[in-house]
């Protein structure tokens, strides 16, 4: 399978949805090896149409370096293309996934375009507002948020790292990928997301992302 190439993704392939949500614009485009979820011409997510379950973002290789070696049930907000839903279905038996977006057209994308095998439970949901009431703990949380040009400000705040707190189990894992505008705001989410374990983080080569995840205190982990 050849690389998905990025940098020519707006223009590639054959356009089969289009849809102007609000400000927003959303394309889904294939060719004979990909199918890819577009947001105002900025690839979201890659499907290999001969292995779905093969990740092909680069910010995604470095995910799957950092997951957990277990994982029962996994929590996503953000949904994209479900990406992530896709691989983690593959690499976790018996997993349990939840997905929370507020874009009903995100989730209507996935569900036509991109579902493969996984079957998460879908909420169309304020995803700040969600966590604050989550039924569940889970052994992993992705945050993969993100308006206009960069993150929403709930990501910035201390309320929305106490409710991840809350819903994240005894040794749980969480994974934000960040789109920051200043350094600042980098930092910021480096030092909130300390309520939920060790904080590590590093950027992505070449990309404005960067990823910063926490690790269970020492001592959780006997």
């Amino acid at each position: 399978m050849n690389a998905f190439d990025v940098a020519s993704a707006g223009d590639a392939g054959q356009l089969i949805y289009w849809l102007r949500h609000g400000e927003q614009l959303l394309e889904v485009r294939e060719d004979q090896q990909f199918r890819w979820l577009l947001l105002d011409g900025i690839v979201q997510s890659v499907l290999p149409r001969a292995l779905p379950s093969e990740i092909c973002l680069p910010h995604q290789r470095i995910l799957q370096a950092l997951m957990p070696a277990q994982a029962r049930q996994v929590l996503h907000l953000g949904l994209g293309g479900g990406d992530m839903l896709r691989w983690l279905h593959h690499r976790y038996p018996d997993v349990q996934q939840t997905a929370v977006d507020l874009n009903a057209a995100i989730l209507e994308i996935y569900q036509q375009f991109f579902r493969q095998e996984e079957r998460p439970q879908l909420y169309c949901q304020d995803a700040f507002v969600w966590i604050k009431q989550a039924p569940i703990q889970y052994d992993l949380i992705l945050v993969d948020l993100f308006c206009d040009d960069g993150s929403p400000a709930p990501l910035f705040q201390p309320a929305t790292y106490q409710a991840l707190q809350q819903c994240l189990a005894e040794n749980g894992k969480v994974i934000v990928n960040l789109l920051p505008r200043t350094e600042q705001e980098w930092q910021q989410v480096h030092h909130l997301l300390s309520c939920c374990g060790e904080v590590r983080s590093l950027r992505v080569a070449n990309y404005r992302n960067y990823l910063i995840w926490s690790e269970p205190k020492p001592e959780a982990r006997k």
